[in-house]
């Protein structure tokens, strides 16, 4: 008994201690958000991404409306809409394989060894990227994003000065499965990559190269070795490769939401993403009659020298951006009605300064 009790006493010390060292930030009703959360956030987006910097008393407006849209999906089920599950679990499959199976892969005997060959797509468009790619851990010091950051940024530096793309990702890429051919990934289209790389991979001209950018899983450089229509591939074009597994599936109910790290925040963004196909923003940008209404209500602010719209057609994207803009504004005002915040304003004041 006495065993017991010591045991449940050095359990209690652990979470204290824990809880001590990791304090809660501020709540979003009765959603807890840590100070390390919020550190990593901030840095990430302020320093890593190059964006103006923010002091953290801004961030922190900024981030207490993510984290509240972040309730309202949860809160709405959205984590349990089988489109949402499925593009998750899609996505874990792409950040375990850095490839998903979209594409449906078949066995095929070939003088007497194992290899696997890509069904093509009759429709949309086909890509061939390569990449280096620097990993960070989901739970990522500072110290270790910066280190990653210096390093892609030395490789892209290289690039620039003319170095071949295939030499660099054979001596430095970390994702093995592409390093040693030079980076190349193979084919894919749209829906098979993660999120972050696709914006950036399908953005790419024949032979261009991306300035280094950031995903859930490190930082990363392409180059856009070609790209055609899926019609003018057959299964010669997809290439076959040596010693290949069926890529790994996760079932949609095995998703639980991460407690912490790159995992989290790109589950949150998963959640806004799909949150946003239901937004009144999204809605009002289609509907004509509400973009003529606003355009009518602040026609002033739509005039130049010289140039005095007549319609809201003329600088419709602007109608728009306000708009949206302005729903957003409302959305976050009945949100905070919704669900009280709560900033413990001491842990604010150690925000960056507790090492």
């Amino acid at each position: 008994m006495r065993s017991r009790l010591l045991l449940v006493f050095m359990m209690l010390v652990s979470v204290m201690s824990q809880a001590a060292d990791d304090p809660i930030l501020f709540t979003v009703g009765s959603m807890p958000v840590t100070r390390s959360e919020f550190e990593q956030s901030y840095l990430k987006n302020t320093t890593v991404s190059r964006v103006s910097r923010l002091t953290v008393a801004d961030y922190l407006k900024l981030y207490i409306e993510y984290k509240l849209k972040v309730k309202a999906a949860l809160d709405a089920h959205i984590d349990a809409a089988a489109s949402f599950r499925g593009e998750y679990a899609r996505s874990i499959d792409g950040q375990s394989e850095m490839r998903v199976s979209a594409l449906e892969t078949v066995p095929v005997a070939s003088q007497g060894s194992d290899k696997w060959r890509v069904k093509k797509m009759g429709h949309g468009e086909a890509i061939c990227p390569a990449q280096i790619m620097i990993r960070l851990p989901q739970k990522a010091s500072r110290e270790e994003q910066r280190q990653a950051q210096k390093q892609i940024e030395s490789i892209y530096q290289d690039l620039q000065n003319g170095m071949d793309f295939g030499q660099l990702a054979r001596r430095y890429s970390q994702d093995k499965k592409t390093s040693v051919a030079g980076g190349v990934m193979g084919w894919y289209v749209h829906g098979q990559m993660l999120k972050e790389i696709e914006d950036i991979a399908f953005g790419l001209k024949k032979g261009e190269i991306s300035r280094p950018f950031l995903s859930t899983i490190g930082f990363h450089i392409l180059m856009m070795k070609d790209r055609k229509p899926c019609g003018e591939l057959d299964d010669s074009s997809f290439g076959s490769v040596e010693e290949r597994q069926t890529p790994y599936q996760v079932s949609v109910t095995e998703v639980e939401m991460p407690t912490q790290g790159l995992q989290k925040e790109f589950y949150e963004g998963l959640l806004l993403y799909e949150q946003s196909k239901q937004s009144v923003g999204r809605h009002a940008a289609e509907d004509e009659e509400a973009l003529k209404y606003y355009f009518k209500k602040h026609k002033k602010r739509y005039r130049r020298k010289g140039f005095k719209p007549k319609s809201y057609t003329e600088v419709r994207g602007q109608v728009v951006a306000d708009l949206q803009e302005e729903m957003n504004k409302r959305w976050v005002a009945d949100l905070r009605k919704k669900y009280p915040v709560n900033v413990n304003k001491k842990v604010l004041k150690t925000v960056n300064n507790h090492y």
